[in-house]
């Protein structure tokens, strides 16, 4: 029902030029707003670098400021990274509940998901990365544009910046009232239209018994 209720994230393969080398895309997602609200990239799938992307997070978003009630739900599935007594610890000591998916059922963190398949799909995507340098120039690119310009069919077609900030449903509803002022200046309009070709046919009508 609102931003900072509920977190998901995951790590994600990036492929190199080098055959069986990767590079690792660390992403952290609100799920009501589809804001990606910390991403990271890495040579390797650690438990410090999950903790800085999920640190990352709590101090964007100034979660740290928030009763512990308010605090979001984090939901992951069960890698290795999301287990680590390390991650759990976090979680218990800033006050933020842990989820996992169940095992095989991706459906249990589909937002997660979706948001990687988007990334991949991206026209722009280069689908190889040379280094981790040229992977977080692309990213910081692409998550600009992805938060702040990408209209998402999951959110209405706002943006995850504009749904972050609760202008989702004032957006909405402004669109709305421009469609139903559209469409009754068209009728208004096809209406006029209508009455100028009665008239039209009433005054031909008219001539015709004039000449007869």
């Amino acid at each position: 029902t609102g931003p900072n209720q509920r977190w998901c994230w995951d790590i994600s393969y990036l492929m190199t030029f080098q055959k069986g080398v990767y590079l690792y895309l660390y992403l952290l997602l609100d799920e009501w707003s589809r804001k990606a609200i910390q991403w990271r990239v890495s040579w390797q799938q650690t438990t410090g670098e999950s903790r800085l992307l999920l640190e990352g997070g709590l101090l964007a978003q100034n979660i740290l400021d928030l009763p512990e009630d308010q605090r979001p739900e984090l939901i992951n599935d069960r890698g290795r990274q999301m287990k680590a007594k390390p991650i759990q610890r976090l979680c218990e000591d800033h006050g933020l509940p842990q989820l996992f998916a169940r095992p095989r059922t991706p459906n249990d963190n589909p937002y997660i998901e979706s948001a990687f398949s988007t990334v991949k799909r991206a026209p722009e995507y280069p689908g190889r990365f040379l280094d981790d340098g040229q992977a977080l120039a692309y990213f910081n690119r692409y998550f600009t544009w992805y938060d702040t310009e990408h209209y998402h069919s999951g959110i209405d077609y706002v943006t995850p910046q504009q749904a972050h900030q609760g202008l989702r449903q004032k957006i909405v509803a402004q669109r709305c009232s421009k469609k139903l002022s559209q469409r009754r200046r068209r009728r208004e309009e096809n209406q006029k239209q209508k009455t100028g070709k009665q008239k039209t046919n009433n005054h031909i009508i008219m001539t015709a018994s004039l000449v007869a």
